[in-house]
């Protein structure tokens, strides 16, 4: 049954008490879950036929023209469909001549799609007045959820996209239009990824391969089809771990040795729950998989020369061997050995990591060895939203030394990387980010103590960990055709796609910096370790979209409790947009009474003031949100109870010198700008006496504590 006709019985019924098929009374009581299942139900009812079927009807033909498409889809197909303006007339001319000519074809070309997804929009979209006859009430509400669901229709926001385009870039053909799919390069991929692809297809590259071997690997490669090329380099959580090297030394008799050899390593490693921003829980899960060629040099005291030394505290040791091995400086060196042991090693090779940000639902599988529970970038949106992978393919070069007088050990090693990301981040709805690009990785590792690291051993390590990738990126809309099959494109090529085409809401470039610094003080047996440490992880993340805009954020987390986290967006005309900044402080597992303290500053009404001490059950998550104003009222806030308790002349003093401040209430009231504020309140130093601090501020000018405060209970 059409829709007007629908509607025309709809209003009937009204009027006799009425409203799909219910009392309207009964119907306006209704949660909006059950209102919306009624009306489902009803116009399921009403559009089937009342008789035997009549004879299916053929497929209407797909819309030939924009104004001939009856639904969003269709439209979006047409517009899509309409011809790409010709320009092979244009390559006699001289260049400033094509291109006006060019532009010019352009504008035209992008006011008709405009046009065309402006006009389909007005036609298709619902109207107030198709709700007319119901009350006012009812009328506004069938309205608005009408609109709401057709706005959420993928294929209407691709009209919107396209009159969006089109405005934005006039005389620019969109590249998705003109440009043929892409297909991956098999000469452009690094050769730890070759090397893997090859072995998945059966082919063992030599360690050493010869720059013949490998050129023929890229043959063999260029042969595969294109639906196989995304999986065969980018193979995901595939990672085996074997053990065993073969190689050659140097006898163990010189006191100076040389020797040279392959390993393999595998590595596991999952982190423990830390607490984000919004109360995010997550774990980080890495699998590694390491192969390296190494050479290098040990040095120090030698199986012979303890022989030696043992013999001669026996007095084992006839005179006639000590007196040869005195009259010859090389054999006392042998049997000798050097006052001081250590090694010297250089290794290259290849790494492949699999990366991924998991739940603690899924952490717990992982730890139980049950690895299908890891996100795989083949089914997305099987993923959680928040997860994520990222799989590198990279070369390594490094060094690792080590030294030791006596008791006493110092060591280190230097590696650095160099590859392709590939990567799927879930992100809410049927919406994934993908990205892919160059990283650029360099690990550094060090140990100062008394024994042997790795063994025994009691001192200090530091490990540290930066990492540069520069990635193209895209957000992909996987509840339409075209969003799935860019997906797919994606997958097959690992090249991600340029100005948004059908299905991509955004595309653009991410640049991101993380830093990770590690440090323990104890003692270390085996893999043991007993004593103190600390960890750290600094992230910056930078994404220019194509229509200009830049979304920045600054993340810090101490431990997995701590976290500080600031992101702002900047225009398209470069000026920051300070309305949607936002400072962000977030503290995990924090005591309750400490909670209730800054319950008590946030909430408390002071004019009938009634604490919240002991509302808390165990420990809580706390996140503190700022806005630029709320920082500046804080500090505003804090002179004027530094002003209460001390007079103006403190004041002065800490106008006239920082320095002198001391603790966070005259810290505050010393800070000159916005992150001054926030660098205080992010402190971790001032994190377990910052809920009394806040509270004291708060009782003693008579105002609650600017910015916004959130509690979650971390059981």
């Amino acid at each position: 049954m059409p829709i007007v006709s629908t509607i025309h019985d709809l209003r009937e019924r009204i009027a006799m008490g009425e409203i799909y098929g219910v009392n309207s009374q009964t119907y306006a009581h209704l949660p909006p879950e059950d209102q919306q299942a009624i009306k489902q139900a009803y116009l399921a009812d009403q559009q089937a036929p009342a008789e035997a079927p009549a004879p299916t009807a053929p497929a209407a033909a797909p819309a030939r023209t924009p104004a001939e498409a009856t639904t969003p889809q269709e439209a979006v197909q047409a517009i899509h469909a309409l011809p790409v303006p010709d320009t092979s007339d244009l390559a006699g001319m001289p260049s400033y001549a094509a291109q006006s000519v060019y532009e010019g074809r352009a504008q035209t070309f992008n006011q008709t799609r405009a046009e065309a997804a402006q006009a389909a929009l007005d036609r298709m979209a619902p109207q107030r007045s198709d709700f007319a006859g119901l009350n006012g009430a009812t009328a506004s509400y069938e309205y608005s959820q009408s609109l709401q669901y057709f706005n959420s229709d993928p294929y209407v926001r691709e009209l919107n996209r396209i009159v969006a385009e089109a405005t934005d870039k006039p005389n620019q053909i969109p590249s998705y239009l003109t440009d043929a799919p892409a297909r991956v390069d098999p000469q452009q991929v690094p050769l730890p990824q070759m090397r893997g692809a090859l072995a998945l297809l059966g082919v063992d590259l030599p360690p050493n391969a010869t720059p013949e071997q490998v050129a023929a690997g890229y043959r063999i490669l260029s042969t595969v089809p294109e639906d196989m090329m995304g999986a065969l380099i980018n193979p995901g959580s595939q990672v085996t771990f074997n053990t065993g090297a073969g190689g050659l030394s140097t006898p163990s008799f010189v006191p100076v040795r040389g020797e040279a050899g392959v390993a393999v390593e595998g590595k596991t490693e999952l982190s423990d729950v830390q607490t984000g921003v919004n109360f995010e829980q997550t774990q980080q899960f890495r699998m590694s998989v390491q192969t390296q060629g190494e050479a290098g040099i040990d040095f120090g005291r030698t199986p012979l020369g303890k022989l030696y030394k043992w013999a001669d505290r026996l007095g084992q040791l006839p005179d006639s061997v000590r007196a040869l091995s005195d009259s010859s400086p090389m054999l006392s060196r042998l049997v000798r050995g050097l006052p001081v042991s250590g090694s010297y090693h250089e290794f290259s090779g290849a790494r492949l990591t699999y990366e991924a940000v998991v739940t603690p639902q899924q952490g717990t599988q992982l730890a139980n060895g049950q690895l299908e529970a890891a996100p795989n970038p083949l089914d997305p949106l099987n993923m959680p939203t928040g997860t994520s992978v990222l799989i590198r393919g990279q070369s390594l070069q490094g060094s690792e030394w080590e030294a030791a007088y006596k008791a006493f050990t110092v060591g280190g090693s230097t590696t650095n990387l160099e590859g392709m990301g590939f990567g799927v981040r879930r992100l809410e709805g049927s919406v994934v980010e993908v990205y892919s690009g160059p990283v650029k990785t360099v690990e550094n590792e060090m140990f100062l103590g008394l024994g042997r690291q790795g063994t025994l051993a009691i001192g200090l390590a530091t490990e540290h960990k930066s990492e540069t990738q520069n990635m193209s990126v895209a957000r992909i809309d996987l509840s339409t055709s075209e969003g799935q099959a860019a997906y797919q494109q994606f997958m097959s090529t690992g090249q991600v796609p340029g100005w948004s085409p059908p299905g991509v809401q955004q595309s653009g470039t991410t640049s991101i910096y993380t830093g990770e610094h590690a440090a323990f003080i104890g003692v270390q047996v085996g893999g043991l370790e007993l004593g103190g440490s600390s960890d750290s992880q600094l992230t910056i993340a930078r994404t220019t979209w194509q229509d200009g805009t830049i979304e920045q954020r600054n993340t810090y987390a101490l431990g997995n409790n701590h976290v500080s986290d600031v992101s702002f967006n900047i225009g398209p005309d470069g000026k920051p947009i300070d309305a949607q900044t936002q400072w962000r402080v977030v503290l995990g597992n924090y005591d309750s009474t400490l909670t209730s303290y800054l319950n008590d500053a946030y909430h408390r009404d002071l004019s009938n003031p009634q604490s919240s001490y002991g509302r808390f059950d165990g420990d809580q998550h706390v996140q503190l949100t700022f806005s630029t104003a709320d920082l500046m009222a804080l500090r505003d806030q804090a002179r004027d109870y530094v002003r209460g308790l001390q007079g103006q002349e403190k004041l002065d003093a800490l106008d006239r010198d920082p320095v002198v401040a001391f603790g966070m209430e005259e810290s505050l009231a010393a800070a000159k700008t916005p992150e001054d504020v926030y660098r205080i309140v992010s402190n971790d130093f001032y994190q377990f006496h910052m809920a009394e601090d806040l509270l004291g501020m708060s009782l003693q000018t008579g105002r609650t504590i600017p910015g916004q405060m959130a509690i979650r209970d971390a059981g």
